[in-house]
């Protein structure tokens, strides 16, 4: 067994620690190369496993080699003209290949709100001085775009133990249905994470709450792993790193003497690689004869990071811009129509707010005496009386409300419209294809509404009357394909379990809670991870699949987590 040790101040062991089991046999020879701090001493100790059985004997020698590196740590900022490093050879002739890589990528969060200070648990209060220990909680949020590791950083606590200038730190991170992922504390280590929101919880301990006031506004470090590795180009003077002239090739620095290596900025940044986001790496320059043992290179390299800055706008093929009609509308009508948005913007604000149907109902009674058949004004009416946790009471008028919509929508034409081709270079095309576009949207929206509103009707009365669930689904269908999207995915499985398919039902229900229902988010029915397993309840109980009822009732414990867990 290898073992080296360098004392450093304000640093753990394991930053100057080599520790290697060597497996050798008789007349082996190995080499080790070990990172070495200069004006430190080095202890190396080389011992016998302890299970080893027998004498051995083993000769060992040490033989320094290497460049020194001013700075030995390169920060690179964007536009900056890269960065110079100064080598030495103080110690013999060295071969000079500057290699240098960029691996990682971090960004800074911030919490999303001050954090909160409160008193620990009374167990907390230490015994030798009855002071009471307090914590605070700061909460981060980003969104993983990709299922991945990350590495949360806090460099303002993280690398100290017990010199640490407070009690503890702890991290807990989670996903966007509070399930734990994973801990990070002083020196933390990946987390693999899924595809969407990702909490953190970050809880700092101190007996005295003006320390802990300090950190309310802390800002942490998200590192990733960059999918391809961005390699820097070096060069031996300035003039070829800002110019593109040759880079560097491998020449022999002297013993005694001093060189320049210049390290430019690197090329095809990642797009999510946002301005004031640093991507870290490493950087090699000794390469060391070939003739020599040893990789002749400092192990791990020298630390090099690169400062991301804004992007310039990626310059596309310059497309037709839309045309658009000349407004030719008086002063009476511009402001005529300003008040009716005016009017609409306000009956929407109350739309969301609850306990306000009575006032909702007064404006929109008004409204539409004034502005009958205005379809912004009644799709609104229409999501009014359509909203999730009132719905079930009011079926009738949201049929009611889709059918108002309906009607105003001039089918015929819309669908001539549209089996024409449209003329991109015309103004008056371009206007009236837009508007087409939105009565589309819209006519599509209440037909489905009215298709869940009816089903519901149907369920909840146990009338049988499928005739008015089908008929509005053959209208819906018309106009936009349901089984192509999961928007409509309530309709696609309201129309299986007519047809008796629970078989489908369950397949649809088992995909979208592979993805936590993502693909319904931007329908007209989102639905929750809760609501599928519910309706997944549902089908699994017609089936008499018990098994797997009760294997789904056992995992929603685990996975449907009302709060956080406790620190």
């Amino acid at each position: 067994a290898l073992h080296t040790l360098q004392l450093l101040p304000h640093s753990a062991y394991r930053d100057a620690e080599k520790q290697k089991y060597l497996n050798l046999l008789p007349s082996q020879e190995t080499v080790t190369s070990i990172p070495v701090h200069p004006g430190v001493t080095c202890e190396m100790d080389v011992a016998r496993y302890w299970s080893t059985v027998g004498t051995t004997k083993v000769t060992a020698s040490v033989r320094f080699r290497g460049v020194t590196v001013v700075p030995n740590s390169m920060n690179i900022q964007c536009g900056g003209g890269g960065a110079k490093v100064r080598l030495q050879s103080n110690i013999d002739d060295e071969y000079i290949v500057p290699k240098a890589k960029l691996s990682k990528w971090k960004s800074p969060l911030p919490p999303i709100k001050s954090g909160v200070i409160s008193p620990c648990d009374e167990r907390d209060i230490l015994t030798s001085n009855g002071k009471q220990i307090y914590q605070l909680v700061l909460t981060y949020e980003f969104t993983n775009k990709e299922e991945g590791a990350f590495v949360p950083r806090v460099p303002a606590l993280q690398g100290f133990l017990y010199e640490s200038g407070f009690e503890s730190q702890l991290m807990l991170i989670f996903d966007e249905d509070k399930k734990y992922l994973g801990v990070a504390d002083s020196w933390p280590s990946e987390i693999k994470a899924p595809k969407g929101k990702i909490t953190i919880r970050l809880q700092i301990r101190h007996d005295d709450v003006k320390k802990l006031d300090l950190m309310k506004s802390l800002t942490i470090w998200i590192e990733r792993k960059l999918s391809k590795e961005l390699s820097l180009s070096a060069y031996k003077t300035h003039r070829a790193m800002v110019t593109g002239g040759d880079s560097w090739t491998r020449s022999l620095l002297r013993q005694g003497t001093t060189t320049s290596v210049f390290l430019g900025e690197p090329s095809n940044i990642p797009a999510e690689c946002k301005c004031g986001d640093v991507l870290t790496g490493s950087a090699t320059f000794a390469d060391g004869p070939s003739e020599l043992p040893g990789s002749g290179k400092r192990p791990g390299g020298f630390e090099v990071n690169y400062v991301v800055g804004t992007k310039m706008k990626d310059e596309k093929e310059e497309k037709a811009k839309t045309p658009e009609v000349p407004d030719e509308r008086s002063i009476d009508d511009k402001i005529k129509e300003a008040v009716r948005s005016a009017k609409l913007e306000q009956l929407q604000k109350l739309s969301e707010k609850k306990d306000s149907e009575k006032d909702f109902i007064s404006l929109y009674d008004q409204l539409i005496e004034s502005y009958p058949g205005h379809l912004p004004l009644l799709m609104t009416a229409l999501k009014f009386h359509d909203r999730k946790d009132s719905r079930l009471e009011k079926l009738d008028s949201i049929v009611k409300a889709a059918d108002a919509v309906i009607e105003s929508i001039d089918e015929l034409s819309l669908a001539q419209h549209f089996g024409l081709k449209n003329d991109d270079e015309d103004a008056a095309s371009c206007k009236a294809r837009k508007e087409n576009e939105d009565k589309k949207s819209n006519l599509v929206e209440a037909l489905a509404r009215k298709a869940r509103a009816i089903a519901d009707t149907d369920s909840s009365t146990e009338s049988g009357e499928d005739t008015r669930f089908d008929d509005a689904m053959k209208h819906l269908q018309k106009w936009e394909s349901i089984d192509d999207s999961n928007k409509f995915a309530v309709l696609s499985l309201e129309k299986l379990r007519r047809a008796g398919h629970f078989g489908s039902m369950l397949k649809i229900l088992t995909s979208l809670l592979e993805k936590n229902g993502d693909g319904t988010k931007d329908g007209f029915a989102p639905m929750t991870r809760d609501d599928i397993n519910e309706e997944r309840r549902k089908v699994l109980e017609h089936l008499t699949f018990t098994h797997l009822e009760d294997r789904d009732f056992s995992w929603k414990i685990v996975t449907s987590v009302k709060e956080y867990a406790l620190f």
